[in-house]
């Protein structure tokens, strides 16, 4: 019998009772007062000081962040749901402030443990347990770190400089509003709303909510342009001028933990193989009947009728394909449900899109999505459930390895995604609908593995332009000119598309994100390969994979599987998997 749910808000009691008055009083001056013990170390530090002494000091330091992750988490998350809300974002703005500041009392620490000798430092990392991994990431950025003045400074910058900017950028985009007419009625859309139009049945449909998409922001893009290219210049002139990075994109490798060649080879093969997706979409032109695929068409359904779906339905069929992978997977991902950890409600203010929130690993995820009856709100589900499980899975960390690294991050979500695509596919007898959940699959993969490498080699040359003074206008003509590369004479792009990098926030709120999709996207297609081979023996090594969170290295983690991240031959087998998705579809027709 399927369980009934509901869509509901969020309960952030579990994060704190309140947020003003006697008792949040009580809870920031217990954070201050275990900032001022730590502070109190600082006369302890030096190179002969004893594992139990740096153990002690370091436990504490792991306390603080759990604190200061929670009030921090509350306060974003109070915020996404209720965007326009003043005092939501006072709220937020307050806390990014006070947290600062409180974190400029113990940079001492880090900074010390950067400079320490080798031999000591090798002395106390040695036989550190869960903190091992997380002691080694400090000692890797030794080369970039400034003085304990300047890094406070920066600290105290980034507040009201990028950080602001980005908060800025948030605010503004989530405040447009979109025309569009349904049936002869003009409504007034939200961002999430407006882009669901874009996989609409309706050609004309589409065609309009993208031009009523780039009509607004084409309107603002001098204003978005200029954001970006402050935070772009800040980061150069931190990172590069600064610290002395070799080029922007190290930082984020460095950050990954992955070497600039494994990045190099993922970009590079993603590159040969646009043609396999450009020989997709002439092959769904051809199902659609669309003489040549425009890129107002580009995610258009498959002409079958799909009707909407409800919450409970598409809940229950994301915790039955997480069942028949393994019960341990699907009874943590019910937990979400249980301790009313999700917000899946639809309203004007909240911020578009939907995203995970791991806090600590005692506090259960939180998971935030716009379910708007969609098809596609069954795999955002499945996504969102996928990264709460990962972190689940690795709640036996310390907070400071409880995250998995930013290109592992993907993992689970896009496995879950995989696990619910092939129970649908298994289950659907009708070679019609199959085709409908393979072309849904492939535009996903499309999005976040060509798409995705695309924003990156924009913002390559995006960083290197804005240094050298380039305009908004000329970003946007690079833009356009990457979105004919990746087409070729498969996809028809108009030049409104131009303006479309203003739109995506993970190129403002972190640069280079976007390959953690692309890697990704392309291991959990190698890696469910082998559970499709292996069967119930993989599941155990998969779950050992995510049960490392973010406590070793990625490589290490991925060899224990027998896979090179620097080879551009394992990064192949993922786009041949994608081949022979697309051949199946064309068995369909």
């Amino acid at each position: 019998m399927k369980k009934e749910y509901k869509q509901d808000k969020w309960n952030l009691k579990d994060l704190l009772k309140t947020h003003k008055g006697k008792d949040f009083d009580e809870i920031l001056n217990k954070l201050k007062n275990d900032i001022n013990k730590f502070e109190s170390y600082r006369t302890q530090l030096n190179k002969n000081i004893t594992r139990e002494k740096f153990f002690e000091i370091l436990k504490l330091s792991e306390n603080i962040a759990e604190q200061e992750s929670t009030i921090v988490a509350y306060s974003y998350l109070w915020f996404s749901t209720d965007t326009k809300n003043q005092e939501a974002r006072a709220f937020m703005d307050n806390m990014n402030n006070t947290i600062a500041e409180l974190d400029n009392k113990m940079i001492f620490f880090t900074l010390w443990f950067k400079e320490l000798d080798d031999k000591n430092s090798k002395r106390l990392i040695q036989d550190s347990g869960d903190y091992k991994y997380h002691l080694e990431r400090i000692r890797a950025f030794k080369p970039y770190t400034l003085s304990e003045a300047e890094e406070k400074v920066i600290i105290l910058k980034d507040t009201t400089g990028t950080n602001a900017l980005r908060s800025i950028y948030t605010l503004f985009t989530s405040s447009f509003k979109f025309p569009l007419k349904i049936k002869n009625k003009t409504e007034i859309l939200n961002s999430s709303q407006l882009t669901s139009y874009v996989r609409s049945k309706n050609p004309k449909l589409r065609e309009e909510a993208y031009k009523s998409l780039w009509k607004v922001y084409s309107e603002h893009t001098d204003v978005l342009g200029d954001i970006y290219k402050n935070i772009v210049m800040d980061w150069k002139n931190e990172s590069i001028n600064i610290r002395g990075y070799k080029t922007p994109i190290s930082v984020r490798n460095l950050g990954n933990d992955i070497s600039d060649k494994s990045v190099e080879a993922l970009l590079n093969v993603c590159k040969k193989n646009i043609g396999l997706f450009q020989e997709y979409f002439k092959l769904k032109a051809k199902i659609l009947k669309i003489k040549k695929m425009s890129r107002y068409h580009l995610y258009a359904p498959a002409p079958i009728e799909k009707g909407s779906i409800d919450y409970t339905k598409a809940t229950n069929i994301v915790l039955d394909s997480y069942n028949n992978f393994s019960k341990d997977m699907a009874e943590m991902a019910e937990r979400v449900f249980k301790e009313k950890h999700i917000d899946s409600m639809i309203s004007p203010a909240k911020k578009s899109g939907a995203y995970c929130y791991s806090i600590t690993p005692r506090i259960t995820p939180y998971v935030l999505v716009n379910f708007d009856k969609k098809d596609r709100d069954v795999m955002t589900l499945a996504h969102e459930l996928g990264h709460a499980v990962h972190s689940m899975t690795a709640a036996n960390h310390s907070s400071f390895t409880l995250h998995a690294p930013l290109v592992l991050a993907e993992t689970a979500s896009v496995f879950g995604e995989m696990i619910v695509t092939d129970r649908l596919l298994e289950e659907e007898k009708n070679k019609k609908k199959k085709q409908a959940i393979l072309m849904a699959k492939l535009d996903d993969i499309y999005a976040t593995v060509i798409r995705q490498t695309y924003f990156v080699l924009f913002e390559k040359e995006a960083h290197e332009m804005i240094a050298k003074g380039a305009t908004v206008n000329e970003l946007c003509e690079v833009y356009l000119k990457n979105l004919k590369e990746q087409f070729g004479n498969a996809v028809n792009v108009t030049d409104d598309f131009k303006h479309e990098w203003t739109y995506i926030p993970h190129i403002y709120e972190t640069p280079f994100y976007c390959y953690a999709y692309s890697f990704g996207n392309l291991l959990v297609l190698a890696l469910y390969n082998m559970y499709k081979k292996e069967g119930k023996n993989f599941v155990p090594k998969y779950l050992r994979l995510l049960s490392y969170g973010g406590s070793e290295k990625p490589s290490k983690i991925l060899n224990e599987l027998g896979i090179d991240i620097e080879s551009e031959q394992f990064w192949q087998e993922g786009f041949e998997v994608i081949e022979t998705m697309i051949k199946e579809l064309k068995e369909t027709c």
